[in-house]
């Protein structure tokens, strides 16, 4: 585990990235706050979300649907009914 502060995230982006594939990095802000970078994808396997096989399959249904055309457009979100019809 790697612990930072903000400025050395601000001046090593990209190492500190790179590092958070193979390690946890924490990023310590203020008196007592604190995060750690997670790559997305990392974040997508602990995600119980993405692993439900019903919701994987509603999803992918959804893009079918979307590829296809059939999806309502809401125009202006004020009037959501109105779009709707």
């Amino acid at each position: 585990m790697v612990v930072i502060t903000t400025t050395e995230l601000r001046k090593n982006f990209k190492k500190y990235f790179d590092i958070a594939h193979n390690e946890r990095v924490i990023v310590h802000y203020g008196k007592n706050k604190a995060y750690e970078i997670i790559p997305t994808e990392k974040e997508c396997e602990n995600d119980a979300s993405f692993s439900n096989p019903k919701l994987l399959a509603a999803l992918k249904e959804a893009e079918k649907d979307i590829a296809a055309g059939r999806f309502t457009e809401i125009k202006d979100p004020k009037n959501l009914w109105e779009s709707i019809k």
